[in-house]
């Protein structure tokens, strides 16, 4: 078990001292805003909606046609040049409007993003404090766990203590040691996932020693959701939607056509100047058109229009579901963290001391021969309990503050 135990920690250690990068909590948020490549994704998105604002002003393609031949008179060679130009409804503001609408919503996209990456992150940085203040006490165990182990021993060969007691003491320290080996195991994990949270070549590693309480100052809000990214940008899509039913409507309108020609009308005699003056190939005639593109068949673009309005009320009504339930989630994230304030005090103020107190004290009495190994191990095993229900309390206060900031959308 022990050679086990020795070839398990080294091989750990061997992985975890491979390449190491020392981060606070704030370079890990700035190292993943980044490099992360869903905010790079987020980035991207944006770009490319503020370069779709340019097709709010969208026309089809310029008409330019060429009329050449006996279209006029027996002359072969009249031409007629005609440019005409169609302009949709939707040039006319509600295309320019939607990209705009689109811009913004992918911005708060990319809020979003950011909101959950932080969080994330504030996750695993907290976690891996949380393991690594748990080692420190793992290691606290084993060394009292070995020393009992020697003590147990010693008993043994002198014939003041029976097998039973050197049996209970080894099995106590490698169940400890066992537990190191584990921790070891899930340190490397939560350190794996930061990686890739932080898109590192790297194993990071943070900088923080203890597993300190995080500060919070902050009160019950039923309004404190409202900034949270993602319900802004579930509420953006409100806008969006709205937009795309009025770009809808717009194509259903009729389109205006402008042209205008330039034509040759040889072998004409110029009958309202009196000069008689017959048009050659060189006399060139102008001028314009004006008129409307109607659509005889609504029905079609009428679907449309009804599905647009569809897909309005459902993200109105996604936004109403999401913002209710954002609200529950903060109320009951609130509640978690009044309850592990309430126990965290509860240690800081009583259970920790008088942990403290019974593991001196049951140290002292076995060490004098007072109590039997009996008592000494529900003395220390009480102690410890203590101690490890203290830590996962302050990891549950930690984790509770991290989710109500991302609720809240405070970064």
């Amino acid at each position: 078990m022990k050679k086990y135990f020795l070839a398990t920690l080294f091989l750990l250690m061997t992985l975890i001292g491979k390449s190491q990068q020392l981060l606070t909590l704030e370079q890990a948020i700035e190292s993943a805003l980044q490099k992360n490549e869903g905010v790079q994704a987020a980035r991207y998105n944006i770009e490319s909606q503020k370069a779709l604002k340019k097709t709010g002003f969208d026309l089809p393609k310029t008409n330019v046609s060429l009329l050449y031949g006996q279209y006029n008179s027996y002359a072969k060679n009249d031409n007629n040049l005609t440019v005409t130009q169609t302009i949709p409804f939707t040039a006319f503001g509600s295309q320019g409007a939607l990209n705009r609408s689109l811009v913004a919503s992918s911005e708060l996209k990319k809020a979003a993003t950011e909101n959950e990456l932080i969080f994330q992150v504030k996750q695993v940085y907290y976690q891996l404090a949380f393991l690594r203040a748990k080692q420190k006490l793992l290691e606290q165990q084993d060394s009292i766990y070995g020393g009992f182990l020697k003590a147990a021993s010693l008993r043994y060969k002198t014939g003041e203590a029976n097998l039973l007691e050197q049996a209970t003491a080894e099995s106590q320290r490698n169940e400890v040691r066992n537990l190191l080996s584990k921790n070891q195991a899930d340190q490397l994990v939560i350190r794996n996932q930061l990686k890739t949270l932080i898109n590192s070549e790297e194993l990071p590693d943070i900088t923080d020693a203890e597993l300190n309480q995080i500060s919070f100052s902050n009160t019950p809000d039923s309004v404190a959701v409202q900034a949270n990214p993602s319900a802004r940008y579930m509420q953006q899509q409100m806008q969006v939607a709205k937009n795309e039913k009025k770009v809808e409507a717009a194509k259903a309108a009729p389109e205006v056509m402008l042209g205008f020609f330039t034509q040759t009308l040889i072998g004409i005699q110029d009958a309202e100047s009196g000069s008689g003056a017959i048009a050659s190939s060189s006399d060139r005639f102008t001028g314009f058109q004006v008129g409307l593109s109607i659509p005889l068949w609504f029905v079609p673009q009428q679907g449309r229009v009804k599905a647009a309005e569809y897909n309005r009320q459902a993200a109105e009504s996604n936004y109403q579901y999401y913002h209710k339930t954002l609200q529950g989630q903060y109320q009951q994230a609130m509640q978690e963290y009044t309850k592990n304030k309430n126990s965290l005090e509860y240690y800081t103020t009583s259970a920790l001391p008088n942990a403290e107190l019974i593991l001196k004290q049951t140290l002292l009495a076995f060490s004098n021969g007072e109590i039997g190994y009996a008592e000494y191990l529900l003395g220390v095993q009480k102690a410890i309990a203590i101690k490890e229900g203290h830590l996962q309390t302050l990891n549950d206060y930690n984790q509770s503050i991290i989710y109500i900031e991302f609720l809240s959308g405070n970064k």
